[in-house]
């Protein structure tokens, strides 16, 4: 079991009381990771949410990358939701290490604890709406250069 002061820094867990925290403890494992080794791969089962302790993760469909994340963030927050196939590959770029924390065991916490899912619910739902925000600030981009460059070439 990880100590639980290794986790009360996480973004994601920073509201929690720290009964609360020990539990979540408790309920994951920490897992390190080499530089370029798989995480997670695409199609495979998502059962599990990962929080980043250290180190740096790419978000990728083969040579394709959609995001880089670091410390302080998370990724397969859909497990919160149900199990199902992952959308994309995770694969460290440096040592890194994760808390890894199963959905059943994700499952238990909220049925136990509707407080600490609320607030775990909430974190997940800001950090969803900045990525949200972030893509659609992308798009626009690309979408104002195509317009510029359909313009230029008339």
């Amino acid at each position: 079991m990880p100590n639980p002061t290794l986790l009360e820094k996480h973004p994601l867990l920073v509201n929690l009381a720290s009964d609360q925290l020990e539990r979540i403890a408790r309920a994951g494992e920490v897992e390190s990771y080499n530089p370029n080794e798989p995480i997670v791969t695409e199609g495979s089962l998502g059962d599990a949410l990962f929080l980043i302790l250290s180190g740096q993760v790419a978000v990728h469909r083969g040579a394709q990358t959609f995001a880089t994340l670091s410390g302080g963030e998370f990724f397969g927050e859909m497990s919160l939701v149900e199990p199902a196939p992952r959308s994309a590959t995770v694969t460290s770029m440096q040592a890194t290490f994760l808390f890894r924390l199963p959905h059943d065991a994700l499952r238990q916490l909220i049925a136990d604890d509707p407080n600490a899912s609320a607030v775990l619910l909430v974190q997940v739902v800001k950090t969803l709406s900045d990525r949200l925000r972030r893509a659609n600030a992308m798009l626009s981009s690309v979408d104002m250069l195509a317009d510029w460059l359909a313009g230029s070439m008339v």
